[in-house]
Formats: structure tokens, C-alpha cells, sequence
């Protein structure tokens, strides 16, 4: 009878039977070389994913069509810490003003020197007519609160510049401007997506910014942590300060400083005392630049804010020199730009040496 493969289920095979080892095949050439494709594919793919995504947020910061102004509109960090104040259910008692050097400022810090709520109005190129139109707005929204300020500048402060477009663009900031001014300067709006700022607006995505104002991280960080050397971006801060000042005047602009006295006058109504600070620079940065056109352009303001002083009687301190309020040479991202640490060694000196700045109603100082 034959034998079924069901009649050797349990029995032991033959004595003689040869044992035979089976080897899986190999996989062909032709499918390694297929799988290998499909994972440089999937990278590939990965990293296209990733360009749209970046592509996506810097194009989004960068227009609304749907915001205030005529479209394309584009974002700047005024309309982002100008949503941040309407946000505030209680009014700041403190504001810190200037340009991207203070940005990173903190207000908590400050509160916790002298007990005073703050708010971080610091820009990218801030100028006197950026706090002129920021102070107008709160005074108007919170009439009865006393504003104090502490304005960090710097030699460049007063130099030639139009108007921001976050100032343009936005109706709560521009009413505190002549309306002959403000559309001599819409002209420079954007008016297709092809003018649209796109570095700036790609900074803008990569900043985030607290609910006090301060921003928390950006750019800088990123370049950090990509492994950017101290050393090299100061160079960077060096070369790009030293042609500024090859090509540009060493001229106060007459605008700039209107505004800059209307907003001491309108600060000096409230009866509260302000605080003017030079901001620090790189050790290796200010001995480049000195003898190239930063000493001309530090005693042209310097000489200025001691005369506008005697009419406002704000405090002023100049802190230029890092060494004024012990520094650390490390503790910054680039030749301007100070951390945390030194931001905050910085903050300790203006509340010591201008105490009256910082006085609570009632005349208690920190």
C-alpha cells in the first residue's frame, strides 16, 4: 500500500535517511540594491518634508492677507508684542525699550529687583519712534497707571531710518503719527509676495517670544547649537560694524530725536523718572571700532543725552565698557548681543545706580 505523508506524522525516519540542512537564499542583487533605493528615497523624502515645513512657517510669518493693512501684510515682532499687551488684563509699571540687544531683557528679573510688573517692548532696530507709538498705546489703554521706562540704546540709535512696518501697518500705532508721514513711508510696503522680507520673516519663525515680551530663543541659539564659535561671530559683528561705519555719517537724525524727547515729555507727565543705558559691547568688538567712527558717534549722543537730561531729569548710565558692571567676556552670541548672565549683571547695576528709576508709588525705592 503507498505510504502517505500523513502515515510518517509521529514516526522516527529511517536509519539510513541522510540528513539534509536547508539553506534560506540569499537575497539577489537586484533586491538589495532595490532596498537600498528605497531608503535613500525615504530620506530624501524626509528632508524635502522638512524644507516645506520651515518654508511654510517663515512664509506664514511673514504674510497674513487677512491682518490689518492693505495685503500682502506682513508680520514683524510690533504686531507680535503688540497682540501680547492686548492680552494683559493688568497694565505693566515697567518698560524696557531699545533695540534687539535688550530683547532678551527679562521683566521677571526686573520685578524681582524692585517689584514692578514689566513688559519687554525691545525691537529689531527699535527706535524712539517705536516706543513713542507703544507708550501712546498703553497711556490710552491704562490712563491711570504711571509708566516707568529704561530705555537701552546705543550709538546707532539715532541714525537715519524710516519708520518700521510694524508701525506702518498697524492703525493703534500709526494715529500717533502725522498722516503726511505716514503715507510718504507706505510707500515701502510691499505690494506682491515677490517684495515680501523673507529673511526677516524667517527669523520671525524661528523666535519665540514669553508673554512678557522677552524673547526666549532665536536665531542665535540655533546658531549655537549648530556649533558657531564665539569667536567667529564676533568677527562677523566686527567686519559688518566697520563697514556701518565706513559708509554711514555720524548725524542724529532730527526725527528720531523728537520723538525721543516727546516720549521723555509725555513719561515725565505721569511724574515717574526714566533710566537711559548705553548698551555694552564685545570687549574685542569696542577696540576694533573705536578708533573707526564708534568714539565720534558715542560722544555725539553722549553730549546729546547730557543736554536733554537737564530738561527731563532722567538717570543715565553708561555701560559701553563691560567692565562698568563686571561682564564676562563669554556670556554673549555675538559681538552685541549679551546672555542671560550678562543681561542680567547689567540689569543688577542700572537698578543700583538709578534707584529712583525704579521707585514704587508712594516714593519706595528697590
Amino acid at each position: 500500500m503507498p505510504v502517505g505523508r500523513r502515515d510518517c506524522v509521529g514516526k522516527a525516519p529511517p536509519a539510513n535517511a541522510r540528513r539534509v540542512t536547508v539553506t534560506p537564499p540569499a537575497h539577489p542583487p537586484r533586491r538589495r540594491r532595490w532596498r537600498v533605493a528605497l531608503g535613500v528615497a525615504f530620506l530624501a523624502c524626509t528632508a524635502v518634508l522638512l524644507a516645506l515645513t520651515v518654508a511654510l512657517i517663515a512664509s506664514r510669518a511673514a504674510v497674513d492677507t487677512t491682518g490689518a493693512g492693505d495685503p500682502p501684510y506682513v508680520r514683524t515682532d510690533r504686531a507680535v508684542k503688540m497682540r501680547l499687551l492686548k492680552r494683559l488684563q493688568r497694565p505693566p509699571q515697567l518698560l524696557i525699550l531699545g533695540g534687539s540687544r535688550a530683547t532678551r531683557f527679562e521683566p521677571a528679573y526686573f520685578e524681582q529687583l524692585t517689584g514692578l510688573r514689566g513688559f519687554n517692548l525691545a525691537f529689531q532696530n527699535g527706535r524712539p519712534e517705536d516706543a513713542w507709538a507703544f507708550v501712546n498705546f498703553i497711556h490710552r489703554r491704562f490712563p491711570d497707571t504711571k509708566l516707568r521706562v529704561v530705555w537701552f540704546i546705543h550709538v546707532e540709535a539715532f541714525r537715519r531710518q524710516g519708520l518700521s512696518l510694524g508701525l506702518l501697518q498697524d492703525k493703534d500705532l500709526s494715529r500717533w503719527f502725522p498722516a503726511a508721514l505716514i503715507a510718504s513711508e507706505r510707500k515701502k510696503l510691499p505690494t506682491a509676495p515677490a517684495e515680501l522680507p523673507t529673511r526677516r520673516a524667517r527669523d520671525l519663525a524661528l523666535t519665540e517670544v514669553g508673554p512678557d515680551g522677552a524673547v526666549l530663543r532665536n536665531r542665535y541659539d540655533l546658531a549655537e547649537e549648530r556649533g558657531r564659535p564665539l569667536s567667529r561671530a564676533v568677527d562677523s559683528s566686527t567686519k559688518a560694524a566697520l563697514e556701518r561705519y565706513a559708509t554711514t555719517e555720524a548725524a542724529l537724525y532730527p526725527r528720531s530725536q523728537l520723538y525721543f524727547e516727546r516720549t521723555l515729555r509725555l513719561l515725565s507727565s505721569m511724574g515717574t523718572t526714566q533710566a537711559v543705558v548705553l548698551m555694552p559691547l564685545h570687549p574685542r568688538l569696542l577696540a576694533a571700532v573705536r578708533p573707526a567712527g564708534w568714539e565720534e558717534r558715542h560722544h555725539e549722543v553722549m553730549t546729546y543725552l547730557r543736554e536733554v537730561q537737564g530738561r527731563y531729569g532722567f538717570g543715565l548710565l553708561d555701560c559701553s565698557d563691560l567692565a562698568t558692571f563686571k561682564g564676562d567676556p563669554g556670556q554673549f552670541y555675538d559681538g552685541f548681543h549679551a546672555k542671560q548672565a550678562n543681561a542680567r549683571k547689567l540689569i543688577r547695576r542700572v537698578v543700583e545706580a538709578l534707584p529712583s528709576a525704579f521707585a514704587r508709588d508712594g516714593g519706595t525705592k528697590p
